[in-house]
Formats: C-alpha cells, sequence, structure tokens
C-alpha cells in the first residue's frame, strides 16, 4: 500500500508537473504564453487525476510505480531538451 501511496501522490505530482512543463513549452508557439501555460496545467491536472486510480487499479504497485516514474521523466527530459532547443 505505501508503494502505491508514494506512485499515486508524489509520483502523481511529479508526473502532472512534467507534463505542464513540457505542455507549456510545445503550445507556446501554438497559443500565446499565458494560455500556453493554462492550457498545460489544466491538461497536466487531468494527467493527475487519470493517474491516480490507474496506480490503484493495476496489478503490481511496483509496475505502476515504474510506470509514473518513467513516464514523469521523459517528460521532465523533454521539457528540459525543448526549452534548450526552444
Amino acid at each position: 500500500m505505501a508503494v502505491r501511496l508514494a506512485a499515486a501522490l508524489p509520483g502523481g505530482y511529479a508526473l502532472a508537473a512534467g507534463s505542464a512543463a513540457f505542455l507549456s513549452l510545445a503550445l507556446s508557439p501554438l497559443l500565446g504564453r499565458a494560455e500556453a501555460v493554462l492550457a498545460a496545467t489544466m491538461l497536466a491536472l487531468v494527467a493527475w487525476t487519470v493517474a491516480v486510480p490507474l496506480v490503484f487499479a493495476t496489478g503490481s504497485a511496483w509496475r505502476a510505480a515504474a510506470w509514473i516514474g518513467g513516464l514523469a521523466a521523459g517528460l521532465w527530459a523533454a521539457a528540459t531538451l525543448l526549452g534548450r532547443v526552444g
């Protein structure tokens, strides 16, 4: 249960923050800067809302933690690369 809580709460937050960072950088050429940040934040909260029940619905807690951690790390890496290029 502790692994699932750790994957859902701080892991879900890291996933939401990474997706907000990535999406705000990716959407800024298409939208204004403020609109891109607002849209990215709303979509990131949806990602967190979807991630939490999925962590508790999976069969293996460690697999859920690995998926959440991997997705969060991938989004943060993509945001870092996109921030350096753009």
